[in-house]
């Protein structure tokens, strides 16, 4: 079963997604290490989310220890909780043998269900990923510079649309989905209207300061990953104990739903 039919078989148009971003000072002043953390988050959240999406560049930061421990915490997830969708947050990027190898990497070793892919090599970057799980290729991105590049104008259309026209090129096997980020409810509502068949991955909401009602009416008709890393992972700055903690994130978690829900 590939991520795109876990994802039917969740049978919600809007589904969430935990973000597993660990800060490891924050983790250390709660007497937790990283692996012990990482289930804590798990299995805190695995009652209302159905997705989780690992970013790399925290564990790697860590170095070979916490790599070990990110291994260790997706085969945790993948045998107690398989209808889960994980996703391994990357943005891996190449050509050819080199991008073969990045997508063996995150599906043979790692084993996440699918990767984030930046397309900006075009389809060599994307095609490896498509052959096997898939990805979610980074078309509209939550950060305020993105527009940088991603809003110049190729003739008579934005860079990010023509991205979504290389996605659909690459998607003869449908396991492609993309990144959109909640701080663009407009460019976010023009894309959907368009895409209704596109999975999109969409952070942004919470502490980067994506406006729930908006983002959520400007997605409406096709399914969308909500992301929420930060604002679930460390709602607050200081815990009276790991049990305090431990509510602390599901009710960070239980706020973030009902909020979706309300405006859904």
């Amino acid at each position: 079963m590939n991520w795109i039919d876990k994802l039917n078989n969740f049978n919600e148009s809007n589904i969430i997604c935990v973000g597993i971003d660990p800060v490891f000072e924050k983790i250390k002043n709660l007497n937790l290490d990283l692996l012990d953390w990482s289930k804590l988050i798990i299995d805190s959240t695995a009652e209302n989310c159905n997705v989780y999406k690992f970013q790399l560049a925290y564990f790697e930061e860590g170095g070979l220890e916490s790599l070990s421990k990110l291994k260790s915490v997706v085969e945790y997830v993948k045998e107690k909780y398989p209808e889960k969708i994980i996703i391994g947050d990357s943005k891996r990027a190449d050509i050819g043998s080199t991008a073969q190898a990045y997508a063996n990497s995150m599906y043979d070793y790692w084993e996440f269900d699918v990767a984030t892919v930046n397309p900006y090599f075009g389809s060599d970057s994307i095609i490896p990923f498509s052959k096997k799980n898939g990805a979610i290729v980074i078309c509209k991105s939550s950060n305020e510079s993105s527009e940088e590049i991603q809003n110049k104008l190729v003739g008579d259309k934005y860079l990010y649309e023509e991205v979504i026209e290389i996605v659909k090129k690459c998607n003869s096997s449908n396991n492609l989905g993309i990144v959109v980020g909640a701080t663009y409810p407009l460019e976010l509502k023009k894309i959907r209207s368009g895409n209704k068949d596109l999975p999109i991955l969409i952070p942004g909401l919470g502490f980067q300061g994506g406006d729930f009602k908006s983002t959520i009416e400007a997605a409406n008709g096709g399914i969308n990953i909500l992301n929420s890393s930060r604002g679930i992972c460390f709602p607050k700055e200081n815990y009276q104990s790991k049990s305090d903690y431990e509510q602390s994130v599901q009710n960070a978690l239980l706020n973030f739903k009902e909020i979706i829900n309300k405006h859904s």
